[in-house]
């Protein structure tokens, strides 16, 4: 959690179950922005009924005054963790990556709630009795219609994510971002998973800027050799500069994937659609 915060291991007696309780940091227990924001999270998330999102129990104040968020007790690891120990998943294990997280951003989206935080370090390889069950975690600068109080969430022209995943709306007109920017997200990490490296990777802010504003990387078949066609053009798609060129929900965008998995060698799917 970093300067964020903690998260302990705890029993909750009502619920008769172990659990993971989310403190924010005592360093910010006292700045208002951020414990708004902590508070936001909590509601966004216990709002959110996806079995990809982490589940939220509760959410209030500690006698101490701490704020708090009560969730389910995950065990496993980071998607960080993994892919800094093995470098790559396999093509079934990404397209099993990006097809949960799809699932869980069709419930957020549904909801009118943007992450616009997708990383490796917030998505959780859960054990679910011998198999993964991913979960996207941290809504701590998610976006949605409103705050439970009727309050906007967040300033529309606030820039906010991890630069290396973030879409190029997010840097250069961030109030545009929609859910398809949640997509471009979880393609880049569908690329990095893939190929051992995200498609944009400068040395400097300037230099990453850039490759993001042309929108060219390379093919992730000129990374790894069990990439077809069908696959790269997903990765175009997904990758597309303008949001309007991208897949248009995380619902299409996990169908066209597991399409692209399974045509043949030679035949492309899930490329844009052709500028009218």
């Amino acid at each position: 959690m970093g300067g964020i915060g903690s998260i302990w291991t705890a029993h909750h007696l009502g619920l008769g179950r172990d659990v993971a309780v989310k403190f924010i940091s005592a360093s910010l227990a006292t700045d208002p922005i951020a414990v708004a924001r902590f508070h936001r999270e909590g509601a966004l998330m216990a709002r959110i009924k996806s079995p990809h999102v982490a589940e939220v129990y509760e959410h209030g104040v500690a006698g101490g005054g701490l704020p708090y968020i009560v969730m389910e007790l995950l065990r496993g690891e980071e998607l960080s963790d993994r892919l800094a120990r093995s470098g790559r998943l396999s093509l079934q294990e990404t397209v099993s990556l990006v097809s949960q997280l799809c699932g869980a951003l069709t419930a957020a989206h549904r909801l009118g709630i943007i992450h616009r935080d997708i990383t490796p370090e917030h998505v959780f390889l859960a054990d679910d009795g011998g198999s993964i069950c991913v979960k996207l975690l941290d809504f701590g600068v998610a976006r949605g219609d409103v705050d439970p109080d009727g309050t906007t969430l967040t300033a529309t022209g606030a820039v906010v994510g991890n630069l290396v995943y973030m879409s190029p709306e997010q840097f250069f007109n961030p109030k545009r971002v929609d859910g398809r920017s949640d997509l471009w997200s979880v393609a880049v990490m569908a690329y990095q998973a893939l190929t051992g490296a995200p498609p944009f990777e400068q040395r400097g802010l300037e230099a990453l800027l850039g490759a993001i504003r042309i929108g060219i990387f390379p093919l992730p078949s000129e990374r790894s050799a069990d990439v077809t066609p069908a696959l790269d053009a997903w990765f175009v798609r997904a990758l597309s500069r303008e949001p309007t060129g991208r897949f248009g929900s995380a619902e299409e965008m996990a169908d066209a994937l597991h399409r692209a998995m399974v045509a043949g060698p030679s035949s492309p799917v899930g490329a844009p659609p052709e500028a009218g």
